[in-house]
């Protein structure tokens, strides 16, 4: 068990936040793709780094994972995607700042 990671902290939501941040692959229909790089941009937490043919390459930040899978639920339905995977997690404790 991590030094100071207890049920109680869990529970009363003492631990230290974390932030979440997710790489994702996004396939459009070709002739959507762009609007739909435009859209998910403009989604909150959501970053467009590259297209390419019918993908799109995002990252997806939040407070939970979660959050980022709720996000990637919200693309996946979206009008002319095809699919939207996630490929990787990664999460970072933030300092506590309430001493």
């Amino acid at each position: 068990m991590r030094e100071g990671l207890t049920r109680r902290s869990l529970l009363t939501g003492s631990v230290a936040p974390r932030h979440h941040i997710s790489s994702a692959v996004v396939f459009a229909l070709p002739a959507r793709r762009e609007e739909l790089g435009r859209q998910l941009a403009a989604m909150p937490g959501v970053e467009v780094h590259a297209c390419d043919g019918s993908r799109i390459v995002i990252t997806i930040e939040g407070p939970s994972t979660g959050m980022l899978g709720e996000t990637l639920t919200r693309i996946s339905t979206m009008d002319g995607v095809i699919s939207a995977n996630m490929v990787f997690e990664h999460v970072e404790q933030q300092e506590d700042t309430r001493s």
